[in-house]
């Protein structure tokens, strides 16, 4: 039997050219589209406020340095132990160098918002315009229909991310302590950003994609998305409290659970993703 247009049986094995193809079809829609950009390049500005706020300006305007004013000291001699890269600090250096770690973790809601603004886009975007219904009427398969629609907003977030590492880098550099940024830029770092940064992200965007080819209104699929930013603020939270210390191991082991939690998303997004009902749902 001829399998039938769009349903992906019929379609030559997985090909990157076909999705780096429609990918980069993708990265010049959103580049005409500066509304689902700007969400996300003001995320990395709210997520660095925070921490600048903080370390420099309120001590700034109280007249003293955060060892002075003792509200973190203790906390920050505590996590010596489970901070390798604190290691060897002392004195107003220590506390900015554990508050920077403290605060690091809010970076990781840039590619959870960025992700969700930019995939929905791709997805809710394309059935508002009919622009998906020709492109789900083609041989490509479901998977690489999917591989493609995440490649573009993942490169994209990643990107700001890691734009907003640096800045913060950049910004300890410029006014921190000395040895400040030396102690921030070590393992703890490289896992957060190289490992659980991008598979959190990626998480981010499967659901969204999921989500988004289940309804056609982008603001309801960003709301249920942005369920994955309170994972993160409860661990913030909870660790500026000084309930926990999220250490290395602690990173490591959050990054297995996102590679399995990725590795059921896909398994999900295959078969959630049903192009018949789409092609007839949205006519």
């Amino acid at each position: 039997m001829t399998p039938r247009p769009g349903s992906g049986e019929g379609a030559p094995g997985f090909s990157w050219h076909r999705v780096t193809a429609l990918a980069a079809k993708d990265a010049r829609e959103l580049l005409r589209n500066p509304g689902a950009i700007v969400p996300a390049i003001m995320m990395v500005f709210a997520s660095l406020l925070p921490l600048f706020l903080v370390i420099f300006l309120v001590p700034m305007v109280m007249g003293r340095t955060l060892e002075q004013s003792g509200e973190f000291t203790e906390a920050a001699a505590n996590a010596v132990g489970r901070i390798p890269e604190l290691a060897g600090l002392s004195g107003n250096a220590l506390v900015q160098t554990f508050l920077f770690h403290q605060f690091s973790l809010l970076l990781l809601l840039v590619p959870i918002v960025s992700a969700t603004a930019l995939a929905t886009h791709a997805v809710i975007g394309e059935k508002q315009s009919r622009a998906l219904e020709p492109l789900l009427a083609t041989p490509i398969s479901t998977i690489e229909l999917l591989a493609a629609k995440t490649l573009t907003p993942f490169l994209f977030a990643l990107g700001l991310t890691w734009t907003a590492v640096g800045l913060e880098v950049g910004g300890t550099i410029a006014i921190g302590e000395p040895g400040v940024w030396r102690a921030i830029v070590g393992p703890r770092l490289f896992i957060l950003f190289g490992l659980l940064g991008p598979l959190v992200e990626l998480a981010s965007l499967q659901v969204s994609v999921i989500v988004s080819s289940r309804t056609n209104d982008p603001r309801s699929a960003q709301q249920l998305t942005a369920l994955l930013i309170l994972p993160v603020t409860i661990v913030f939270v909870a660790q500026l409290m000084g309930l926990f210390i999220v250490g290395p191991s602690a990173l490591l082991l959050g990054g297995v659970a996102c590679a399995v939690l990725n590795a059921v998303l896909g398994w999900v997004g295959v078969r959630v993703f049903q192009r018949e009902n789409i092609l007839t749902r949205w006519r």
